[in-house]
């Protein structure tokens, strides 16, 4: 009944590690014709992997866990996509009905597991008879594809797996989940449309809702007839082409100060932002007096900075009504930038520049060796913090970064699962050495599953960022980041991967060219100063 559930869905995916408390699930799972399964390592990548899946391709991957160990595993992978705002299923399975936080001492029991889920999930209930399993998984796979995206699980107790049971009647004709648009409010829609079109100076910020909503296309419909250049935040990176007159490049305040490119602007349209601390210098970004916020979540609209004008909608629905109003009323200014905002852009784009410093050949290199549509799944490291904002990304669901919980460890597993998603794109990860041994034993993953994904291994036989950190305020009192590594060619070799080394950015090019083509995944490690 569960799969055929997620059959009904659309879940095609299940990333996961069997066990005795959800064979029964697996064991259905091996009949079935259309949902694949991945076994994975680690639960942590299971998560990182359903994350990249959704982030990539818009779709809905489930992670199947063992209870206790598996779900705490699990859990950072999933708090991470809570944060970043990223669909995801979790079936997270129990002990029988009868010693559910009981504290027996039953083999992976975890007491109040529902509870410790709760905090990073949008929704959760436990299934204790099994003729509500139909109707559980439609109310999850609805809070899934509403509202704002974020992990939802379905807690089934193994004794439950095995009960046999009739179709319950309302369950023979239940419908897949929809994906209902609700539009801002018209009222509120027709002020700021009206605001918008009396702005000498407008400034978009577009988030990882333009993303989530595939609103793209009409973002940059309606920034060009408003001539208003577009800052992206890191979700929302690929909103705008970067080739594009009017993208500015990502507002990060470790690469460049935006508070100049903020200030030349008498309007800001704020696009499914959270205007988190990063973008915000600390939530003391002053925001011209007309902001416009639209945003799905009503609790999010005024959370950390005060807005003039607050749409809670649908980004796609809401920029689509704002369009038609300025349409109707001949507003069309062909994409010419006010002299003030073209100033203060160029020169954002020109601090971008120079943040990036000598790691702007290397980014070269690398983007005129990708295809335009490739995916690139990033974690945290040196040579990604000196280039992240200004990368170039030309489309949606191209740039994969952990944005919100900041952890180590999402690069690889994330572009797994993204390549899972999207077999006939490219898809690269870009990681540090640090960040390379969270996950880097998924590298089995990956030949098990013949996934040519090329890892990129920025090696400077550290923790890098922190390095710098205790160089700069700590007075190079180094303690604790500095790395024993592995050699990371044989280490590849060892799983039967190739493995290059690389000292050139024409090198690295050349390298990736051949990674890309090769019918299994490739590590190339680059040797990488923290200075």
């Amino acid at each position: 009944m569960l799969v055929r559930c997620l059959e009904r869905e659309g879940v095609e995916m299940v990333f996961g590690i069997p066990g005795f408390h959800n064979m029964p699930i697996f064991d259905v799972l091996y009949h079935h014709w259309r949902i694949g399964h991945m076994t994975v390592r680690h639960e942590q990548a299971a998560a990182f992997m359903a994350d990249g899946y959704a982030r990539a391709s818009g779709r809905i991957a489930a992670v199947l866990t063992l209870p206790g160990p598996g779900v705490t595993n699990a859990y950072t992978g999933l708090g991470e996509a809570h944060s970043d705002s990223s669909p995801v299923l979790l079936l997270s399975t129990q002990v029988n009905r009868e010693f559910i936080n009981q504290n027996k001492g039953t083999l992976h029991e975890l007491t109040n597991q529902l509870e410790i889920l709760a905090p990073i999930m949008k929704f959760s209930e436990c299934v204790t008879e099994a003729e509500a399993i139909p109707v559980v998984l439609h109310r999850a796979m609805v809070a899934l594809r509403n509202g704002r995206p974020r992990p939802v699980q379905i807690e089934i107790p193994r004794d439950v797996q095995l009960d046999m049971v009739d179709w319950p009647d309302e369950a023979r004709t239940m419908p897949p989940a929809q994906r209902e648009r609700i539009c801002a409010p018209p009222g509120a829609v027709e002020i700021a449309a009206s605001a918008l079109r009396n702005a000498e100076r407008p400034l978009i910020s577009a988030g990882g809702g333009v993303v989530s909503s595939e609103a793209s296309d009409v973002l940059v419909r309606l920034a060009e007839r408003l001539g208003a250049p577009v800052l992206t935040t890191g979700m929302g990176v690929g909103s705008i082409p970067s080739d594009h007159p009017l993208a500015c490049g990502v507002s990060w305040i470790a690469a460049a100060d935006i508070r100049p490119l903020v200030a030349a602007a008498d309007v800001l349209l704020a696009v499914g932002t959270r205007f988190n601390e990063s973008m915000t210098h600390g939530w003391a970004l002053d925001l011209p007096p007309g902001t416009i916020r639209i945003d799905i979540d009503a609790d999010e609209i005024e959370r950390n900075l005060p807005m003039q004008h607050k749409l809670v909608g649908d980004a796609r629905a809401t920029l689509i009504a704002i369009e038609e109003h300025l349409t109707a009323w001949g507003e069309d200014r062909g994409g010419q930038i006010a002299p003030q905002l073209a100033a203060a852009r160029s020169e954002y784009r020109a601090a971008l520049e120079r943040r990036a410093g000598s790691s702007l050949p290397w980014m070269k290199a690398l983007r005129a060796s990708l295809p335009r549509d490739t995916v690139i799944s990033t974690d945290m490291s040196l040579f990604w913090a000196d280039v992240l904002a200004m990368f170039p990304a030309y489309s949606p669901r191209t740039i994969l970064f952990p944005w919100g919980y900041g952890t180590l460890g999402f690069g690889i597993p994330a572009a797994l699962g993204a390549k899972v998603a999207l077999p006939e794109r490219p898809v690269i990860s870009i990681v540090g050495d640090g960040a390379f041994l969270y996950t880097g034993m998924e590298l089995a993953t990956a030949m098990k599953y013949s996934l040519n994904v090329p890892i990129l291994v920025f090696n400077n036989n550290a923790y890098g960022m922190i390095k710098q950190q205790q160089r700069d305020q700590y007075d190079e009192k180094f303690i604790a980041v500095d790395l024993h590594n592995p050699d990371f060619v044989q280490l590849a070799q060892a799983f039967g991967a190739y493995g290059e080394h690389v000292t050139t950015p024409e090198a690295l090019g050349a390298a990736v060219t051949r990674a890309l083509a090769a019918d299994q995944p490739t590590v190339i490690e680059i040797p990488w100063g923290w200075e």
